[in-house]
């Protein structure tokens, strides 16, 4: 992954809802502000960063504000054959990423 892509995606992740990765949806030109972007065409640059986030499966699309911005979801990328996953922050809490089940038969 291009550095471009993981300030962009990094860009992106601060305005997804934080229990769901769902609701990603700031405008490219806002993006390319907060990056510092310049040039003639800042939020044509971002687009073209956003298309090959999707493209590689760090961002799915779910809908379109109207007259705004696409509304977005981080996911996890296919590897491996694995079906593509919401984006859950959970995995990454200090419990090292274990699932409800793990977390109890280790407390027994």
């Amino acid at each position: 992954m291009k550095h471009a892509e993981k300030l962009v995606g990094v860009a992106m992740a601060l305005y997804a809802d934080y229990e769901t990765g769902e609701n990603v949806c700031p405008s490219n030109g806002t993006i390319a502000k907060e990056l510092g972007y310049g040039g003639k065409a800042p939020e044509q640059t971002v687009n073209k960063i956003v298309g090959r986030l999707r493209k590689a499966g760090w961002l799915t699309k779910t809908g379109k504000v109207p007259d705004g911005p696409v509304i977005y979801r981080l996911t996890l990328p296919r590897q491996g054959g694995m079906a593509e996953e919401p984006y859950n922050l959970h995995t990454f809490k200090s419990d090292g990423g274990r699932s409800r089940s793990q977390r109890r038969r280790a407390s027994r």
